[in-house]
């Protein structure tokens, strides 16, 4: 057992108007969570199966399913080939109803508490709490619906306290009047109105899109110093696919204007 004075971990809890089974398949089978979590997903169930998740090319995880409870407790070790990791790092998801509601739960542990590791903890910690909004939305809004993900993902050497003004600036991804702010009402580089919901400065911004069929917006500035890397990411349901080109083709003109050429 690891020794919790030496280690962090994230818990994040959500209801869900949606059935515990519905909830279930959501987090185990790669097809599922594909559509609210990864890119593609691949998940050979049972204690000892695989738990693959893939975020495009070089990013991409691994773990064996340490706890496969069906319907209600999944467990798995994450992996890093090449590398030794003292301390086990682990993904557990509970799946409960209480008082007739779904009850979702998520606990990544065994993370380092030195300092070193804070900067990434705490952009893992907020990027769950988005995680965990967009599988209720998922399951509340668009449950069944194959997902289509329209992303970027680059490198920029730009200060990140700059690089989020030019975010709600005017000409922004998620340009606002009022500028950046948890609930207030944006303007996406396609035209589209939305509202922000989660919002981390300068790590991460989410938002709902009611103009795109209730799509889901996530903006991530990673861990990094002067060169880090960004990625936007927006979850379509049910839209026309010449509109996601568009709104696709948009989307890296708009990144090319604000921060210049993808850094090497």
């Amino acid at each position: 057992m690891s020794d919790e004075s030496t280690t962090k971990n994230i818990e994040v809890e959500i209801e869900i108007d949606a059935t515990p089974e519905a909830a279930w398949r959501a987090i185990s089978q790669g097809e599922e969570v594909a559509r609210w979590f990864p890119l593609n997903a691949e998940i050979e169930p049972g204690e000892g199966g695989k738990y693959y998740i893939d975020w495009g090319p070089g990013v991409a995880g691994q773990g064996t399913i340490t706890v496969w409870e069906e319907g209600r407790r999944l467990t798995y070790k994450e992996e890093y080939p090449g590398t030794e990791v003292e301390i086990p790092v682990l993904v557990e998801w509970t799946v409960e109803v209480r008082e007739g509601r779904t009850v979702v739960r998520m606990v990544n542990s065994g993370f380092s508490a030195d300092d070193d590791w804070a900067d990434y903890v705490d952009t893992l910690d907020s990027g769950w709490r988005y995680f965990m909004w967009n599988l209720k939305v998922y399951l509340e809004r668009h449950d069944g619906t194959p997902r289509r993900m329209i992303w970027d993902r680059r490198k920029i050497a730009v200060p990140k306290a700059e690089a989020w003004t030019r975010l709600f600036g005017p000409g922004g991804l998620v340009a606002s009047e009022s500028g950046p702010g948890e609930g207030v009402a944006v303007n996406l580089w396609s035209g589209d109105a939305a509202e922000t919901t989660i919002l981390s400065e300068p790590i991460h911004v989410a938002a709902r899109v009611p103009d795109l069929n209730d799509a889901v917006l996530f903006i991530e500035l990673e861990p990094g110093g002067d060169e880090y890397s960004m990625g936007v990411w927006l979850s379509l349901y049910g839209v026309d696919a010449e509109r996601g080109d568009a709104i696709g083709a948009q989307l890296g003109e708009t990144l090319d204007a604000l921060f210049g050429e993808v850094v090497a």
